[in-house]
């Protein structure tokens, strides 16, 4: 134990003390270093999001189109559904008379007859 204590000497403490300013200047480069590289990924990344944003907007751009044919195509069924419905209340009508004039028709030959 007592060689170990004899050996630390102010030259090795000094050798000590450029070995750690060493690490301490290393450890501050590297972090500049991250700071400017995470600063970079950073910019990266917001353009990246940028460029998926401008391509998102496209393509709500073609969906809001979509939503206008379907309108039309919804419009034209809403119509269709009111002539069909229309076609229906007339053919009903129809074979209502169709029904009531046979009536009369038998009763008039019934009471002929």
């Amino acid at each position: 134990m007592e060689a170990m204590t004899e050996s630390w000497n102010d030259g090795r403490m000094d050798d000590l003390n450029a070995k750690v300013d060493r690490i301490d200047g290393d450890v501050r480069a590297l972090r500049v270093e991250m700071r400017t590289e995470f600063a970079a990924v950073r910019a990266e990344m917001r353009d990246g999001f940028d460029k998926i944003d401008k391509r998102f907007e496209k393509v709500d751009e073609r969906f809001e189109k979509v939503d206008e044919r379907f309108e039309g195509i919804n419009a034209r069924f809403e119509r269709f559904d009111a002539r069909l419905l229309a076609f229906h209340v007339v053919l009903v009508r129809t074979c209502v008379l169709a029904v009531g004039l046979l009536g009369v028709l038998v009763t008039v030959i019934g009471i002929q007859a």
